[in-house]
């Protein structure tokens, strides 16, 4: 278990690293808060987490890990698509679309696929 804890203070550590860098020395625009989505998050949890549970009694110990990264990726998957939606939804034009609403909208994507992968290495053994 202390394998576990100490990988995933490594991945938030270098995340985290990693971000600030960007932000700081690449040049790129934005700061930490566009990482943060509560929405986004609560979706992908919600959503990936209610696909497992329903199909959890079909699965044997080891497979369940491997379900829970596939149901969170695929929940990424989808609230980016409700993102989407709801950014050309208010939109009357292409040009219109592409502000900072894609950005907010694959955050999801990126919540489904590290939750998932972390859940996944502290269910197996």
């Amino acid at each position: 278990m202390n394998n576990k804890i100490l990988g995933l203070v490594v991945i938030i550590v270098f995340a985290i690293g990693a971000i600030a860098f960007a932000l700081s020395s690449e040049g790129a625009s934005g700061s930490f808060a566009m990482f943060l989505s509560p929405p986004s998050f609560i979706f992908v949890v919600g959503v990936g987490g209610g696909l497992t549970y329903m199909r959890k009694h079909t699965f044997k110990d080891e497979e369940l890990g491997k379900s829970i990264r596939s149901d969170f990726a695929l929940a990424g998957w989808l609230g980016f698509l409700v993102g989407i939606i709801l950014m050309g939804a208010g939109s009357d034009s292409i040009v219109n679309m592409s502000s900072g609403g894609l950005s907010a909208a694959s955050i999801t994507i990126l919540y489904g696929y590290l939750a998932g992968a972390i859940i996944e290495a502290f269910m197996t053994n």
